[in-house]
């Protein structure tokens, strides 16, 4: 089981640095199908998606709420830090 680990964590090592060294090159992983092993592997931690998404909420609705910041402004990260929950949530039923 050990040794599996270890090589779970040398193929994410490596396909991460892969990732680094071609994120800036136009159209490298367009079409193949590859998605960076820590971005696939987020859906195994649905717990972590429902946490960034709640600590993403509070810096727009404290701006809302206490700054006077317009709604619209901060709709973006509202939108984005949503997704992450309802991303959590989802994952967590199946």
């Amino acid at each position: 089981m050990k040794n599996r680990k270890e090589n779970d964590f040398e193929k994410d090592m490596e396909d991460l640095e892969q990732w680094q060294e071609q994120q800036y090159s136009p159209g490298h992983f367009i079409g193949t199908g590859k998605i960076p092993r820590p971005i696939l592997n987020s859906k195994k931690h649905p717990k972590v998606l429902i946490a960034i998404g709640v600590i993403g909420l509070m810096v727009p609705v404290g701006g809302i709420l206490f700054a006077d910041v317009l709604f619209r402004e901060m709709a973006f990260m509202i939108f984005l830090s949503s997704v992450f929950i309802i991303g959590g949530v989802l994952r967590l039923k199946k």
